[in-house]
């Protein structure tokens, strides 16, 4: 499970899955330790999972109140840290080597929700344009889609 493994990866933190979650939120991170709803799917946890990891690896203070514009944006640096964790170019690159071309397979492949592939390469897209050229590999974004061996 690609959840479990991303978790080994931050042996330093602490993570614990609550049914006793602040309302609106389906994860938290404070000092050292993860909360995620347990109520969430595998691949829903393993969405917001990421992004909390991205919390601690960018983020600083407490920025619950979402009014203020700098939390919001720390709060968009953790997301997209999130994707390009756990929706990087070079698993798009590992989806493609392994026939995984169709948006459901990918979401399996990756254990994301649809959602959340479509939120990542849509941040792909704002960074890159319609396509780039990544090890190789010439990767669209608009429609998804990979061309190997491309130079």
């Amino acid at each position: 499970m690609l959840y479990e493994a991303l978790m080994s990866q931050y042996k330093h933190l602490t993570f614990k899955e609550s049914l006793l979650m602040p309302k609106g939120l389906s994860g938290l991170y404070i000092d050292h330790q993860i909360i995620i709803n347990k109520r969430l799917s595998l691949y829903e946890k393993h969405c917001v999972l990421a992004e909390e990891i991205g919390h601690y690896e960018t983020t600083y203070g407490d920025i619950t109140n979402l009014e203020s514009v700098s939390n919001q944006k720390l709060e968009l640096t953790a997301r997209r840290w999130g994707y390009e964790k756990i929706v990087s170019l070079d698993k798009l690159i590992e989806c493609y080597v392994a026939d995984q071309r169709t948006e459901e397979d990918i979401c399996t492949f990756l254990e994301i929700t649809p959602q959340y592939l479509y939120s990542a390469i849509d941040r792909y897209r704002q960074r890159y344009g319609l396509s780039t050229i990544y090890k190789g590999y010439r990767i669209f974004f608009d429609p998804l889609n990979i061309k190997g061996d491309f130079f």
